[in-house]
């Protein structure tokens, strides 16, 4: 039984991969530059070229795949429904998509719309509704808090349900390990608490030793500021966009389907900021 792994370049992608790894389970990793991937990596990994614009990459990609790491990717003309009927097609017998937590209440965004869509398929699924990454600290906070030594996001005073990617990583590899256990579940994956971001910077000047604040800009002035920055506008949009619930104080539900599925306790942000603290040092 391989696994495709797609967004292996990503923290998801990449965390889903060691895990795996760490189960003995097959896998190949599915990118649009092989020769890229292959210059970082080099050759600890199987890797097939996948491009969502591209139909022709679908086929060879899938070939000899019985399970996919599925997560929707960014850009614009993605033949994702393409990307299905052909796993279909080909005989894929699961599929574990990477969703978001409230998923089913949020009819506007493009998981919503891929979760009808998987369902649809016929293909057994599991889905992974993930909670707000700690990763995103290390990922697109992190120019800012190493060379500002703050976090500069638009969200307000709102909680958020952190959760780390190696523990969305865990779930996955185990809906693939014993796929019938996990058929046609969804699991909201979050951490054990809920914080504020000033928490956070509170808990990340404790741990790295200099002082992390939280400066809370409104949408506006993050907008303005990133534009100044050369950030592309698009990208701003999703940030904002991404935050807006936690503004909205809708953000800090908490759930203990890790501890359900896994039988451990999910990571802490301080073993995470612990972790990763060569990102902002």
């Amino acid at each position: 039984m391989t696994v495709l792994v797609t967004g292996f370049t990503g923290n998801a992608g990449y965390e889903v991969a060691q895990s795996l790894t760490s189960k003995n389970i097959p896998f190949k990793c599915a990118v649009r530059n092989v020769e890229k991937a292959v210059m970082r990596y080099g050759d600890k990994y199987e890797f097939v070229p996948l491009d969502f614009t591209d139909e022709a990459t679908f086929a060879p990609a899938l070939k000899d795949i019985n399970q996919i790491f599925l997560m929707y990717p960014p850009g614009g003309e993605l033949q994702f429904a393409a990307f299905l009927e052909q796993a279909k097609k080909m005989g894929v017998q699961h599929i574990t998509y990477l969703s978001v937590k409230d998923v089913q209440f949020l009819p506007f965004i493009h998981h919503y719309k891929n979760e009808k869509l998987i369902k649809k398929l016929g293909i057994p699924y599991t889905f992974i509704r993930a909670g707000y990454f700690m990763q995103n600290l290390n990922d697109f906070l992190c120019e800012e808090i190493k060379e500002r030594q703050r976090i500069y996001v638009p969200a307000g005073n709102g909680k958020t349900s952190f959760v780390d990617v190696r523990d969305l990583a865990e779930v996955v590899s185990l809906s693939f390990r014993n796929p019938q256990l996990h058929e046609n579940k969804a699991y909201t994956v979050t951490g054990a608490e809920a914080l504020d971001f000033s928490q956070v910077a509170e808990k990340m000047t404790g741990i790295l030793g200099s002082p992390i604040s939280y400066t809370n800009p409104s949408a506006k002035d993050f907008k303005q500021y990133m534009l100044s920055r050369g950030k592309d506008k698009g990208f701003i949009n999703v940030v904002i966009g991404i935050h807006f619930p936690t503004k909205l104080g809708l953000a800090k539900g908490v759930t203990s389907d890790y501890q359900k599925v896994t039988g451990k306790q999910p990571h802490k942000i301080e073993t995470y900021i612990h972790d990763y603290r060569s990102f902002w040092e």
